[in-house]
């Protein structure tokens, strides 16, 4: 027998891992905020550990202030790749922030003199998603002119993702207080880049009537506040974002705006549930569990229908855990919530008039920084890499197979190709009612194929059945599996 040597064993764990690293490539959080500001190595430390908590995998900066001596200094505490656009005289600034798991796909194209632009590329299996961050000038006529750019810039680009602070509101809606809404002319090109360049404001066409500020300062006893950094995507990425958010912080004067992007746009049904074995650690968990185990075994189903019985009980634990694991999580960050949603109630009432008690802001603002504070301990906890974890593998495997089998077109009757889902099952439908209906079967012919087929195999198959399994079998089996799996990513 050959032993695997360990070149060879070295050679398959980086395959393994290559494989479900693409596997996982699907799903990210890309953020974009004005940080007004990262010059400070423990603020900067402070935010990367953030980025870990939530695991945002491209972070789009705005208003950095560095430079390109400060940013060679602190590469290192970032575990991806940074690509930065650095401002004159340390002010403006602008920058992306890759994780380790994407930056091998990423790509820098173009970064401009003012630190107000840049544009990186990433590659998922063969398709260039473009995400740009800016930061538009306060000033009004070096504001219409950076838009021009902009414009003439991203017009033959596709699959777009700008995100950043544009220092203009897009609508009334996104002013608050005694501040309007103008429509100038750096307002009027940004309108024609929503237009010409087929891009558009992904949380607002969502949230038609909300009122959500992204900027907010208090000037002379008064709330500021409007909405001016938002993303624009391209509107044929619609179906990749899964959902975009504000959500506050200490570290500025800005919140983070973050989209939940899928890079696979298969539509798929609810998934795969299962449980998370830490809530049997849980005595209120385990408390309830029992209960309604006792509750069960009073039905009279236990006695006469057993397997119905069973079906039924391990719906019901399966709900109430789904529940119960939705109630944990929600209580683990309610007090961040909870204070962000006092912090947009404030807001809110200072954009419709009400007056408001600004001490009372600030203090919020301030229990903020603490929350903020707890999660610096993230910095530690992403030593170790989530996505290594062995046992994601033949889960990811599975969803790969299923988004790569899915059924996405199909030519019905008439000829014409169908790609929603609607349709498809309807096609579907009508072809299995056809296949499985009652026809006249050729009895002859059955038993004519019936006699042909061999009830016994040879003596050479019983033999190989019944031998031993050889340890060079599994390890053959094992590395064309792998270079099926292999293959089947790349292709």
């Amino acid at each position: 027998m050959m032993l695997v040597r360990r070149p060879q064993i070295l050679k398959m764990m980086a395959m393994f891992k290559f494989i479900l690293l693409i596997l996982l490539l699907k799903m990210v959080l890309i953020c974009t905020h004005n940080c007004n500001g990262l010059k400070n190595v423990n603020n900067f430390q402070n935010y990367v550990s953030v980025l870990y908590d939530r695991h945002i995998s491209f972070s789009l900066l705005q208003e950095t202030f560095w430079d390109d001596d400060y940013v060679n200094g602190i590469r290192h505490m970032y575990e991806g790749v940074i690509y930065e656009s650095n401002g004159k005289n340390c002010r403006q600034g602008v920058a992306i922030m890759i994780s380790n798991n994407y930056k091998e796909s990423s790509k820098l194209v173009f970064k401009d003199d003012n630190g107000r632009f840049i544009h990186v590329t990433y590659d998922y299996l063969g398709k260039v998603y473009n995400l740009v961050s800016l930061y538009a000038p306060n000033n009004y006529s070096e504001r219409k002119e950076f838009f021009m750019f902009v414009r003439e810039y991203i017009s033959s680009l596709e699959n777009l993702i700008v995100g950043g602070d544009f220092n203009t509101t897009l609508s009334s809606l996104d002013r608050g207080g005694l501040s309007k809404h103008i429509c100038d002319e750096a307002y009027k090109e940004l309108f024609e880049i929503i237009h010409s360049c087929n891009v558009y404001d992904v949380w607002r066409s969502r949230n038609e009537n909300k009122k959500i500020f992204s900027w907010k300062r208090i000037t002379n006893g008064m709330l500021q506040q409007s909405r001016i950094d938002y993303f624009l995507i391209s509107r044929m990425l619609s179906s990749n974002v899964q959902n975009v958010f504000y959500n506050e912080t200490s570290f500025s004067d800005h919140t983070y705006v973050i989209i939940n992007f899928n890079f696979c746009t298969v539509e798929k049904g609810p998934g795969l549930w299962v449980l998370n074995n830490t809530l049997l650690h849980n005595d209120e968990y385990v408390q309830k569990v029992r209960n309604i185990i006792n509750e069960a075994v009073q039905s009279s189903l236990y006695t006469v229908e057993p397997l119905v019985w069973w079906d039924n009980l391990k719906f019901r634990i399966k709900k109430f855990s789904q529940v119960f694991s939705v109630n944990l999580a929600k209580e683990k960050k309610k007090d961040f919530f909870k204070l962000q949603n006092k912090i947009q109630r404030i807001c809110a009432m200072q954009a419709d008039g009400i007056a408001i008690d600004v001490t009372k802001f600030e203090n919020f603002k301030l229990e903020l920084k603490k929350i903020m504070r707890k999660w610096k301990g993230a910095i530690l906890r992403s030593k170790a890499i989530w996505v290594l974890k062995e046992h994601y593998f033949f889960v990811n495997v599975e969803k790969y197979k299923q988004e790569n089998n899915a059924v996405k077109e199909l030519i019905n009757d008439k000829g014409d190709v169908i790609s929603d889902t609607d349709g498809i099952l309807d096609i579907e439908y009508s072809f299995l009612k056809k296949l499985y209906s009652c026809v006249k079967v050729d009895n002859v012919k059955m038993e004519e194929f019936i006699s042909s087929i061999d009830v016994k195999i040879n003596e050479n198959d019983k033999d190989m059945c019944d031998a031993e399994i050889l340890y060079d079998e599994i390890t053959k089996n094992k590395k064309s599996w792998y270079r099926w799996a292999y293959n089947r990513i790349l292709l």
